[in-house]
């Protein structure tokens, strides 16, 4: 069975833990595109398969490519819009480690005559498409998931030096996740902020809400002050459209400014305020973007739990559920009534 050398480790304990889908149980073996396409959908919709035959079959259907005729950058994107209601992007190499430090999939095209020996698993020369998820911080280093191996196999540490000398230069297959298309259906239409972090420069004095009904204004984001959106389409109405808001990530006094000392809280701001002009991402900001993704309910700190300390010998259910009502509660008023955040009590 076909397995690279894993100089540098093999990849696991990502966000989701992706595994390879391979395209080695057909012959000849021409959806390396599509399968990559597939495994970047996988970081981006739960509950698809992980078998070429089902998403990566379809996407090339959709795409409007005939079998064994390969694929290019459009037609993936067209696939994968119309057979999984994910959006692929065409993004420049030199945005690519960004992308893969912010936590998103890259598909990539590259001359595989160009990788080096312990990433091979064929001797010949060939147009090829990969999937890079994750990134090394500490040595620069890329998840690489090859359609070339085996079924359910590991992705491969690799440098992203070795990476760049294998890329075509023209970025063709050059396509990046960027989010669950409008409509997609099943469980991947989720209301809520839809988790697709960017930084801006704002253009104007940009006013910071307390809820998407822009009903109380807490903040102001000044005219060059930079700023975090979470998604380029933060929440959806009733009927699936979506909204004029975008969520934020500021530092705020506990939502009443000047009072308590600064922490970071999930805001609003409209859509018809935003700038055009975005700032690159870089290593802290990312692993922050990260830790406030662990947290899916929005609330960054998150709220600690009650303390309870009853008697060895007593059932503490009774205050156990009444602690966490009263806690649930007053987060709910702080939220909607822009009250002083509250904090544990010992």
């Amino acid at each position: 069975m076909p397995l690279p050398e894993y100089r540098y480790g093999k990849v696991s304990g990502l966000l989701p833990d992706l595994t390879v889908v391979s395209e080695r149980s057909e012959s000849p073996m021409v959806c390396c595109g599509y399968c990559s396409a597939q495994m970047a959908a996988l970081t981006a919709r739960p509950g698809l398969s992980t078998l070429m035959k089902n998403e990566a079959h379809e996407m090339r259907d959709k795409g409007g490519r005939p079998h064994n005729h390969g694929n290019t950058a459009s037609e993936l994107r067209a696939g994968a819009s119309k057979a999984l209601g994910v959006t692929l992007q065409d993004v420049a190499i030199a945005n690519i480690p960004a992308r893969l430090r912010a936590g998103y999939a890259v598909t990539v095209g590259i001359q595989y005559g160009d990788l080096p020996a312990y990433l091979k698993v064929q001797t010949n020369d060939f147009g090829h498409a990969i999937c890079l998820f994750g990134w090394q911080e500490a040595n620069d280093r890329v998840g690489m998931f090859d359609p070339l191996w085996t079924q359910g196999a590991r992705g491969a540490w690799v440098p992203w030096s070795t990476i760049t000398k294998a890329m075509w230069p023209n970025k063709n297959h050059s396509t990046t996740v960027v989010r669950l298309s409008a409509g997609g259906g099943g469980s991947g239409s989720m209301a809520g902020i839809q988790f697709n972090p960017n930084r801006w420069v704002a253009h104007k004095i940009i006013d910071v809400f307390l809820d998407p009904s822009f009903s109380k204004k807490i903040t102001t984001i000044q005219k060059g002050g930079k700023f975090t959106i979470l998604g380029p389409k933060a929440v959806v109405d009733a009927d699936g459209r979506d909204s004029s808001a975008r969520a934020i990530l500021v530092n705020t006094g506990g939502t009443i400014p000047g009072e308590g000392p600064a922490v970071r809280n999930i805001l609003w701001v409209k859509g018809a305020d935003m700038p055009t002009e975005q700032v690159p991402s870089n290593a802290a900001w990312d692993e922050s973007i990260w830790q406030l993704l662990g947290n899916p309910e929005g609330r960054y700190p998150c709220p600690p739990p009650p303390v309870v300390t009853p008697p060895p010998t007593t059932s503490c259910d009774d205050q156990v559920i009444a602690a966490v009502m009263q806690r649930d509660t007053e987060w709910e008023e702080a939220l909607q009534n822009g009250e002083p955040w509250p904090t544990a009590t010992e």
